[in-house]
C-alpha cells in the first residue's frame, strides 16, 4: 500500500519504521527539515518538508494515488484538516488522525467524528489509549502486559518467569495440571530478545517473559495462585499531570479504596490538577527529589507511575522510587533507545505509546474479519481477535496446535458470552470470536484464517 504519514516526531517515526519494514511505500511530511532528514536517513521512506495540510505538499508526497493518510503531527487541527483535504481533493480511501485534546470528544463538540462529521475513518487518541493501558496493568498485579479482548471476556497477560514461580519448568501440556479449573492458555514466550509461539513440549525457564490468555473472570484467581495479592495496588503515586496523568488519576478516583497522590513540578499545572481532581492529593515538586517522594508516602506506595513528558524523568524517578520502598513501578517511555535500559534500572513495567498507535493502524491494514489487534514485543508478534465467517478455514477446528499453522497459537474463543479454551473435541462455529497470537512472519496466514476461503496451506 501507498501510505502518507504527516508528522516525523516520535509517533510518526515509530509508525514509519513499522510500515516501511512491512514493505509498504511510505512518504513522510513534516515542517521541520531536520526531522525529515533524520527519518529518511534511517528508514526506507520518502521525505517531504512542508505543511502537512497544504494541497501542494500532499500532492508532492503522492496523495493522488495514496491508499492511506496517517496524520500524527503535534497539532490536532492540522491532523483534522490534512485528512479533510486528503478526502476532498485526493479521495484517499483511509484517513487516520491523532487527536490529543479531550475537548474534541466532549458532548459540546457533538458528533464531530461521526458519519456526518469530518472525513476521518479512525481517530487515534494516544493519551487515552496509553492511560487505559496503564489502568489495565494496575488491574493485573505482577503483569508487565495486560490487554482485554472480546469485550473483556478474555484477557492476555504478560508475566515474568522467576525461578520460584509455579510457571518455571512448565510446558504447555502441563498447564492444566498446574492450574486446575482455570481457563488459561500459554501463547508465546520472549526469550533472549526472541519472541516465539509456544509448542506443547516447550518448557518455560527462568528469565522468560510469557504471554498467556485467561478468562477475565479468573484473573484474580491466577494472581493468587502465583502468590500475588489481586488488591495490592491501592496506594498509587502518579508523576506528571499531563493528559495521561490526569486521565489515570480520574479513573483511579472512581475505584473504591484507591488512594492517589500526584506529583507535578510546574506550579500552575499542579494548581490546575488540584482543582480538577476530587479525592487525590496533589504535591508541587520535583519527582527526582527524594524529599518530595517521601512527602508523597513512597515507602508505603503500592505503585509509582511515571507519566511526565520526559522519558528520562519517568525512568530515573521510577528507579529511585523502587529503591525508596515502592512495591511496583511503571514508566512511560517513547524512546526505543531508553527503553532498552529499563531492566537495569529495576523498572517493573514499561509502557510504549508507539505500540498502541501502531496497533490501531495495523488493524486497518489487515485483511479478513479482524476486529481488534495489538502489536507486542516491539512488533515481533501480534495478538488479534477475529470473527469466524462462513467457509472460514477455522470452521470445525479445535484450535489445538495440530489444526493451526506453525507460529500461530489460539488463546480461546467467545461464543454466546461463554469463554471456551482450545481442546480436543471443540468445533469452531460461524460467529465465534477467536483470539490468536502469531509471529510476525505469519500475518498472511492469519489473514487467510479470518477470511472465507476454499484453500489453505499450512506451510
Amino acid at each position: 500500500m501507498k501510505i502518507i504519514i504527516c508528522g516525523a516526531g516520535r509517533v510518526g517515526q515509530g509508525i514509519a519504521r513499522r510500515l516501511s519494514s512491512d514493505g509498504h511505500s511510505v512518504a513522510v511530511i513534516d515542517e521541520d527539515p531536520v526531522l525529515v532528514q533524520a527519518i529518511t536517513a534511517e528508514l526506507e521512506v520518502q521525505g517531504y518538508t512542508g505543511h502537512a495540510a497544504h494541497p501542494n505538499v500532499l500532492r508532492s508526497a503522492g496523495a493522488d494515488d495514496a491508499d492511506m493518510i496517517v496524520a500524527v503531527t503535534y497539532s490536532d487541527e492540522v491532523n483534522m484538516v490534512a485528512c479533510q483535504v486528503a478526502h476532498v481533493l485526493f479521495q484517499v480511501q483511509t484517513k487516520i488522525a491523532r487527536i490529543r485534546s479531550r475537548a474534541y470528544f466532549s458532548k459540546r463538540s457533538g458528533d464531530l467524528f461521526g458519519k456526518s462529521g469530518l472525513a476521518i475513518d479512525v481517530v487515534i487518541s494516544p493519551e487515552k489509549a496509553v492511560a487505559d493501558s496503564v489502568i489495565q496493568r494496575l488491574e493485573t498485579p505482577g503483569a508487565f502486559f495486560s490487554v482485554p479482548f472480546s469485550g473483556n471476556k478474555i484477557r492476555v497477560v504478560g508475566l515474568d518467569v522467576h525461578k520460584d514461580t509455579p510457571l518455571a519448568r512448565t510446558t504447555l501440556s502441563q498447564i492444566g495440571e498446574l492450574f486446575p479449573g482455570l481457563r488459561i492458555q500459554i501463547l508465546a514466550v520472549l526469550r533472549n530478545d526472541h519472541l516465539f509461539a509456544i509448542r506443547p513440549t516447550d518448557q518455560l525457564i527462568e528469565g522468560d517473559r510469557v504471554y498467556l490468555s485467561i478468562d477475565t473472570q479468573q484473573t484474580d484467581r491466577l494472581t493468587e495462585l502465583l502468590g500475588l495479592n489481586p488488591h495490592d495496588d491501592q496506594r498509587v503515586i502518579i508523576l506528571g499531570s499531563g493528559n495521561i496523568g490526569m486521565y489515570v488519576a480520574e479513573q483511579l478516583e472512581r475505584r473504591r479504596g484507591r488512594k492517589v497522590r500526584l506529583i507535578e513540578t510546574d506550579l500552575k499545572k499542579a494548581e490546575k490538577a488540584a482543582a480538577q481532581l476530587r479525592r487525590s492529593i496533589v504535591i508541587h515538586g520535583d519527582a527526582l527529589t527524594p524529599e518530595i517522594l517521601h512527602e508523597a508516602g513512597i515507602d508505603k506506595a503500592d505503585a509509582v507511575i511515571g507519566l511526565t513528558n520526559d522519558d528520562s524523568v519517568n525512568l530515573l524517578a521510577s528507579a529511585m522510587a523502587k529503591r525508596l520502598g515502592a512495591k511496583k513501578t511503571i514508566a512511560l517511555v517513547n524512546s526505543p533507545e531508553l527503553a532498552l535500559i529499563h531492566n537495569t534500572l529495576d523498572v517493573d513495567v514499561l509502557v510504549d505509546p508507539r505500540a498502541v498507535t501502531v496497533s490501531q493502524i495495523l488493524l486497518r491494514l489487515r485483511k479478513g474479519r479482524i476486529l481488534s489487534l495489538y502489536s507486542i514485543a516491539d512488533g515481533r508478534g501480534e495478538l488479534a481477535e477475529g470473527e469466524v465467517l462462513e467457509h472460514s478455514l477455522l470452521l470445525d477446528s479445535d484450535l489445538t496446535p495440530d489444526t493451526l499453522p506453525e507460529g500461530v497459537v489460539a488463546g480461546g474463543l467467545v461464543r454466546d458470552d461463554e469463554v471456551i479454551m482450545p481442546e480436543k473435541g471443540l468445533r469452531v462455529r460461524v460467529g465465534d470470536r477467536v483470539v490468536l497470537f502469531y509471529e510476525r512472519s505469519r500475518v498472511k496466514k492469519v489473514e487467510q484464517l479470518f477470511r472465507a476461503s476454499s484453500a489453505f496451506f499450512l506451510n
